[in-house]
């Protein structure tokens, strides 16, 4: 199920690959070691990559004995080190026998010209890691575990219907998948996953819902590809969020391009996808004035088509680098809550800034605003509030010319339609106005 590429070891860890010890006793087979190999995978604005390698030895390590030079990551860089009681990530040193690797994570603007930490590369991910032990590491016992030149690899694992055990990835693991409904209306049958959030069952509360739709470079019957390749679904399930915004997650996985640049869709899909919505929302407890489509390209064009065919259905949009070719096929939205994002370096930029003229011509109240997507996280946080304080019910924030993406040593750079969709759902700002909105807020 996961992806491989040529530029990382696939091997399992077996017993020939144990870097030799000095112990004081006991046979070779019996001597501790490297044990296992895990990778923690974490989705982020440009995909999924490997954030962490885990270490499983034999016995109990000695938090003194590591530091940032006693291991070497192929192609990555080392920010700590810490020992851990399971594979899992951790910022203080736990007592256990398994030590855990935090690597360097890149800017996601950074132009692909430069990016080294394991970017999705033609929708192949890098989920594994290869890592070698290049200084003695000792165990609480006091044995000794010769550093080596031995290259261990993410461990091939059990397998089994749930997958590689080795390679661990939180983000997706949040999202139930498979989930499969069959239209009434048009008889189409639509994949999607699924996230709950925690206790909907017992509090009695409604919840918001948020739906996500990807760009076309997500199509086909993967559903991991759409938690993969960008943060757009995975960001409304982290912790941090759930922990003050509790809501429900649809992330649509369609098995061909839904809709071109001509104005050209599948309708079934149209009416599928919000009947979807509709039968989500009766089944579980979901506030229906709060319920928020967003999506990139593809994505930012099926919310307007779905806003269009009903304006009573959501309560707001966030709309990451689209745009619809016959703008009079869409003006009707003129009074919905949208936040739009369009880079000027996208060549679609005019389509998109013709759009928005005309939903104010139709009576939209429209506020515009520049934004330097390469600008610190809090001046962007400040560029984003700045528009968004405006009194309007559409607002379109344009990604300034030249202003996209960065280089290796962080200058400005043209950014683009898929630089746009890395920065967007991190800019400060966004999901609060969104969660915000509600069918009560918008323009009349």
């Amino acid at each position: 199920m996961k992806k491989m590429t040529a530029m990382i070891l696939t091997a399992a860890i077996t017993a020939s690959m144990v870097t030799p010890v000095f112990a004081g006793e006991g046979e070779p087979d019996a001597q501790p070691g490297v044990k296992k190999v895990y990778t923690i995978n974490h989705t982020l604005g440009d995909g999924q990559k490997v954030t962490n390698v885990v270490l499983e030895y034999t016995d109990e390590i000695d938090a003194g004995s590591l530091s940032l030079d006693t291991y070497e990551v192929e192609n990555r860089v080392i920010t700590a080190v810490h020992t851990n009681a399971e594979a899992a990530e951790t910022e203080e040193d736990v007592p256990g026998n398994f030590v855990v690797l935090d690597l360097e994570v890149q800017n996601p603007i950074l132009d692909d010209r430069y990016a080294t930490d394991g970017r999705i590369d033609q929708q192949v991910v890098i989920d594994t890691a290869s890592v070698i032990q290049k200084a003695d590491v000792s165990t609480v016992n006091g044995t000794v575990i010769a550093a080596g030149d031995e290259v261990y690899t993410t461990s091939a694992g059990e397998g089994g219907i749930m997958g590689n055990d080795a390679i661990k990835t939180p983000d997706m693991d949040r999202f139930e998948d498979n989930h499969y409904y069959n239209d009434p209306d048009t008889h189409v049958i639509l994949h999607y996953n699924f996230f709950k959030p925690e206790g909907y069952e017992e509090s009695g509360e409604k919840y918001p819902l948020v739906l996500f739709i990807p760009d076309a470079s997500a199509v086909g019957k993967d559903w991991e590809t759409v938690l993969q390749c960008g943060n757009g679904g995975t960001i409304w399930a982290e912790p941090e969020w759930q922990a003050e915004n509790p809501c429900f997650i649809v992330t649509m996985i369609y098995e061909d391009k839904y809709i071109n640049d001509y104005n050209e869709y599948y309708e079934s899909w149209l009416t599928g996808t919000m009947n979807l919505i509709r039968d989500v929302a009766q089944t579980y407890p979901v506030d229906e004035n709060r319920i928020y489509t967003t999506g990139t390209s593809m994505g930012a064009m099926a919310s307007m088509l779905m806003m269009e065919e009903d304006p009573d259905l959501f309560a707001a949009a966030y709309m990451v680098a689209g745009q619809w070719r016959d703008t009079e096929a869409v003006k009707d939205i003129c009074n919905e809550n949208i936040l739009f994002l369009m880079s000027q370096d996208d060549p679609s930029y005019s389509r998109a800034a013709d759009n928005v003229d005309t939903w104010e011509r139709e009576g939209g109240t429209v506020a515009r605003g520049d934004l330097d997507a390469t600008a610190p996280d809090e001046e962007r946080t400040a560029m984003v509030e700045e528009l968004l304080s405006q009194d309007a019910n559409i607002y379109f924030l344009s990604i300034l010319e030249g202003y996209g993406s960065v280089d290796a040593d962080g200058n400005p750079l043209k950014g683009g339609h898929r630089a746009t969709f890395r920065v967007a759902y991190d800019l400060g700002g966004v999901k609060e106005w969104l969660f915000a909105q509600t069918k009560y807020t918008r323009g009349s």
